[in-house]
């Protein structure tokens, strides 16, 4: 147990502020925020987390029963979610921001406020700054963030979980990370990015995710989905801004010059095209139950992250606490260097890379063992809950 076990203080009362909460939400920053509630909970602490009635990031329609609730020890307040997802006026500021156009003051503000943001959780936590010690954000492109943070700054941090993306170079989004009480990374590699967009040596500590080793019966996964053979996994949010049609793209490349050699499994969210001609060796079994996703990591030959948009990558993690060898976009630093400091993997920069790694670590078995197993001392090491819960607590001076 964490050398800070006995902080009960009655002074210590944080809240999570995101814009979705729940065990059905699929998302990083969401899981992110959620288990350190639970976590922070599960240790006698009162945590109390902040967010709408949303529960998916397409619509953002208010699916939760709005007030209070009580899950897994943590007291949830929701609060009814606005979007203007509708408005042009929002499309095309969206659209000149992703295309890296320096935008207006005006357009910077009509993304943040016309994604996500509710009046009502502004208007709480604008009367209840004596009930919290800490108002923890995140993530940092939305609304829920951006507004909520400028209420009270002087008690607010914000865990960004920064990309390298042109939504974090807008000059509200520095002015911002500027303005908080603190802010907290999830990897060196976010850091850094954070380091160079606000032209500071020390933006705020490395404070990372916990997990907890887990044990899963690989034949479970392959008895209930049917599945024979080698295979490679992807887990996680099935889009564009995730690199999942790149992947596709790549696999359906290898197998046609490789017949036979494995099958592609993608479970999570999000919709998936998957052409007619791969239909035999790919497989989508969209949002499957926890206990069967831990043992797909397990039954996995390969598990493959080819996003380059990663503040941490929770679904790296799980695959190595498994024992799972991973391949990784090169173009990503975060997950890059996750690989290079523990020696879990294999990266990627193009399609001849792709091909030559998923080869030698289908065909390896004594090395992917290998791998697999030091990725699991890596994340048991440097992500137990007991080292980063003494490092969040350090970063909000507890």
């Amino acid at each position: 147990m964490s050398s800070r076990k006995n902080i009960g203080t009655k002074n210590f009362h944080p809240a999570f502020v995101v814009p979705r909460y729940g065990e059905e939400v699929v998302g990083g920053a969401e899981t992110l925020a959620r288990l350190f509630a639970e976590e922070l909970a599960r240790r006698g602490l009162r945590v109390t987390a902040l967010t709408t009635q949303a529960l998916d990031h397409y619509t953002w329609k208010n699916t939760y029963p709005p007030g209070r609730a009580e899950q897994n020890g943590v007291e949830v307040i929701r609060f009814p979610a606005e979007t203007k997802l509708g408005k042009p006026s929002l499309h095309k500021a969206l659209a000149a921001i992703s295309s890296g156009q320096e935008v207006s003051h005006r357009e910077q503000i009509q993304w943040l406020s016309g994604v996500i943001t509710s009046n009502e959780l502004f208007r709480y936590i604008k009367k209840n700054k004596k009930t919290y010690s800490h108002l923890i954000f995140l993530p940092y492109l939305f609304g829920t963030t951006y507004f909520g943070s400028q209420i009270h700054p002087e008690i607010s941090y914000i865990i960004p979980c920064l990309h390298d993306e042109p939504y974090a170079y807008q000059s509200l989004i520095r002015q911002m990370l500027s303005s908080v009480k603190g802010l907290m990374f999830n990897s060196p590699g976010e850091k850094r990015l954070a380091s160079r967009l606000l032209e500071k040596e020390d933006p705020g500590p490395v404070v990372g995710m916990g997990f907890r080793p887990f044990k899963s019966d690989p034949y479970s996964f392959r008895n209930k989905y049917g599945i024979r053979g080698k295979f490679v996994l992807y887990a996680g949010r099935r889009e564009e801004g995730k690199n999942t049609p790149l992947l596709l793209r790549y696999f359906r490349e290898f197998v046609f010059q490789n017949p036979g050699a494995a099958s592609l499994v993608l479970i999570g969210t999000g919709d998936v095209n998957i052409p007619y001609d791969c239909e035999p060796f790919i497989y989508d079994f969209g949002k499957i139950p926890e206990k069967y996703k831990l043992a797909a990591y397990a039954a996995a030959n390969v598990f493959c992250q080819p996003s380059v948009n990663e503040s941490l990558s929770i679904v790296l993690m799980e695959a190595w606490l498994a024992g799972t060898p991973v391949l990784v976009n090169r173009n990503c630093e975060v997950t890059r260097e996750h690989v290079r400091m523990s020696g879990g993997g294999l990266t990627f920069g193009n399609y001849a890379e792709f091909a030559e790694a998923l080869t030698t670590l289908l065909c390896d078995r004594e090395l992917s063992h290998k791998l697999g197993e030091v990725g699991r001392q890596y994340v048991e090491t440097e992500y137990n809950w007991d080292s980063v819960m003494d490092r969040l607590l350090e970063a909000l001076g507890v």
